[in-house]
């Protein structure tokens, strides 16, 4: 199913990090003005700008609520990490945004009291509209009080987005996720929380943080982190093919794939085959499974195993239909490939991981060219 990935509006969060290292100057106490009621104008939008004209970034505010609660993200052209940003509108208009931590939700709103309070270590954002509709005001740095003056106009990306800019997050020092950051702000949102550490691995921080401090302690089980692997990013389509294991009495893997629209921030599966076609689809899937079967079991072929008579028979069942659809869509250079999960009575945990990926069945851009909707992402691909 395609799905349009809102931006999720729990509170989960950073601390600040300093465009460059500055000298250290005097901590400062900031009073904190309070919020007795939401401002009539939106300070909602994508802007570009800059701290002190030497540190450009691109920085969105993308949900107001009725407690004047702002949300928003930034991330700094230079690094092109995405830092997730929370806040609120003072009665006076004026715009409080600082940065989250990742690893810590409870701490959203520490060290904001209203009464005014020594400067906490996190960075921090004070602005205010204009006349032109930007924002102009200051930057304070984590930890060591720095200040720079802010200057942000609108932002309209120029061109449609072609390629994401990769990198990585480390969450307790151990277990990382993928991060992506385009120029469009609503789209880098989007992948941050298709990437988000908590999304992929189907665990809470506090689990996350629990594997830690139990692998820190000598134990060898438990949750391994993931790992992730970048398998195409052009024509504003990003394709990720991710892993992750957990060890018990024995060691089990996951493996699945995402493959984004990078225009549009939604995510692409089978459902981009034309419902005309997909007949057509399943039928060319179904020989290309059977053609991998008999290939797999040829005795003759020289890298051939004996195999047991549940597993022979099991592979033989194997059909590919309206029943039994293939999955996990993978884009790589020239070809575009779903996973068929084989399954049958009495298959040993020993042989499905075997089997695991072993079965994926490809298809050039040119054969998908005719099973795809007409409208689908994928078409750049041809």
């Amino acid at each position: 199913m395609r799905i349009l990935l809102s931006a999720v509006l729990g509170l989960t969060l950073l601390w600040g990090c300093d465009p460059k290292n500055a000298t250290k100057k005097p901590v400062a106490t900031t009073t904190v003005p309070t919020v007795s009621s939401l401002p009539t104008t939106t300070a909602l939008g994508d802007y570009e700008g800059s701290l002190g004209g030497k540190y450009p970034f691109l920085l969105a505010i993308n949900f107001q609520n009725d407690r004047a609660e702002l949300t928003g993200i930034y991330y700094y052209l230079s690094q092109q990490k995405p830092i997730r940003l929370w806040g609120f509108r003072a009665s006076d208009g004026e715009i409080w945004l600082r940065e989250m931590n990742p690893e810590r939700p409870d701490t959203v709103a520490a060290g904001w009291g209203q009464a005014g309070k020594t400067i906490q270590p996190f960075a921090y954002f004070r602005l205010r509209l204009t006349p032109q509709s930007g924002l102009v005001g200051t930057w304070q740095a984590a930890k060591s009080g720095r200040q720079l003056p802010a200057q942000l106009k609108p932002y309209a990306a120029s061109a449609p987005v072609q390629k994401a800019h990769v990198s990585e997050q480390t969450y307790f020092g151990e277990f990382t996720a993928p991060q992506f950051t385009v120029a469009d702000m609503k789209v880098t949102q989007d992948l941050y929380w298709v990437f988000d550490i908590e999304a992929l691995s189907e665990q809470k921080l506090e689990e996350l943080r629990e594997e830690h401090r139990n692998h820190e302690s000598g134990s060898y089980q438990g949750y391994g982190g993931i790992d992730s692997r970048v398998t195409y990013n052009d024509r504003g389509l990003l394709s990720v093919a991710l892993r992750d294991e957990y060890t018990a009495a024995n060691v089990n893997s996951r493996f699945w794939s995402v493959i984004v629209d990078l225009r549009t921030g939604e995510t692409l599966g089978v459902d981009e085959i034309d419902p005309a076609r997909k007949a057509a689809f399943l039928a060319a899937c179904n020989a290309k499974l059977q053609q991998q079967i008999a290939t797999y079991l040829d005795p003759s072929a020289e890298d051939s195993e004996e195999q047991d008579s549940t597993d022979v028979a099991g592979l033989r069942s194997q059909r590919i239909g309206p029943d039994n659809p293939p999955g996990d869509m993978l884009l790589e250079d020239g070809q575009i490939s779903f996973d068929h999960s084989v399954e049958y009575e009495n298959m040993s945990n020993f042989t499905r991981k075997i089997y695991a990926q072993q079965f994926r069945l490809s298809f050039t851009f040119a054969e998908m060219g005719r099973l795809l909707k007409p409208q689908s992402p994928l078409r750049r691909l041809l």
